[in-house]
């Protein structure tokens, strides 16, 4: 099974959230090889912005830490013509960010479901693909 997996999933491995643990359940099937984790290539920075903002990480943690996102070997969609076109179609047609949707656009192309956090992309994703809640993940 594959998920894409958006950075309101990913930033909650490294910081401690509400539904940490059920977004730690979905990295942790991933490394043992229960299941592949999908998403755009900018979930790198996302994650790492979110891992920056974080006080309670030392220095040294949250360098490991931003290492350690390349490390999972996450299937990273690099950014390309079509999947930019199709983007912005998803972004101006949901009224979404352009970010948020290359998630969405990223779960329509690999026919994979959308793992998110972020009650506004559930609700985006639409008639684009299918979304997972973290709330409701259950493996």
């Amino acid at each position: 099974m594959r998920l894409v997996v958006d950075a309101s999933v990913a930033a909650k491995w490294f910081n401690i959230e509400e539904l940490s643990d059920r977004a730690v359940e979905a990295k942790d099937a991933h490394v043992r090889g229960d299941l592949e984790l999908a998403a755009p290539s900018h979930l790198i920075y996302e994650v790492g912005n979110s891992i920056w903002k974080n006080s309670q990480l030392t220095t040294d943690d949250a360098r490991e830490a931003a290492a350690s996102i390349l490390q999972l070997r996450i299937f990273l969609l690099p950014p390309t013509i079509s999947r930019a076109s199709r983007t912005m179609e998803i972004a101006r047609m949901k009224r979404t960010t352009f970010y948020d949707a290359a998630y969405l656009q990223a779960a329509e192309e690999l026919k994979a479901t959308l793992l998110t956090a972020d009650e506004s992309q559930a609700r985006s994703g639409k008639g684009i693909a299918r979304v997972v809640d973290l709330h409701e993940f259950k493996l």
